[in-house]
């Protein structure tokens, strides 16, 4: 199999990633609304926890929305012809850790390098 072929299989798998995330943000929308149209009972740990479902489900969405984010950059560098293709050092991203993490920008050896200069020493390693 050739890189040509595995990067339009990650291009696949990202296009379903972006599907599944449209289709699991619409059913945290409406749990939001559902939510936010129910009857608050005055009880103050009853508000609390819809306090926190509320906060929870803003951050899923966050989460959704950052990730739809990276998937369309992604694209875009697959248009470009740049995808796959570190930005720091020009050199080809594996295709292991692109398929563990398909829209990565950086090699391993840079991105632990960036990460040590953004998070310092005692961050955690990533994919």
């Amino acid at each position: 199999m050739t890189r040509v072929s595995d990067l339009l299989k990650i291009r696949q798998l990202l296009q379903r990633r972006w599907r599944d995330i449209l289709a699991a943000s619409g059913a945290v929308r409406q749990e939001l609304r559902s939510l936010n149209t129910q009857d608050r009972d005055p009880e103050y740990e009853e508000n609390a926890q819809a306090e926190l479902a509320d906060y929870t489900l803003w951050r899923v969405l966050e989460g959704q929305r950052r990730e739809l984010q990276l998937i369309d950059a992604a694209f875009t560098r697959m248009d470009q012809g740049e995808f796959g293709i570190c930005v720091d050092c020009g050199a080809e991203i594996s295709l292991e850790r692109l398929r563990a993490l398909p829209f990565a920008l950086r090699c391993e050896e840079d991105a632990r390098r960036h990460e040590h200069e953004v998070l310092g020493p005692s961050a955690m390693p990533s994919l």
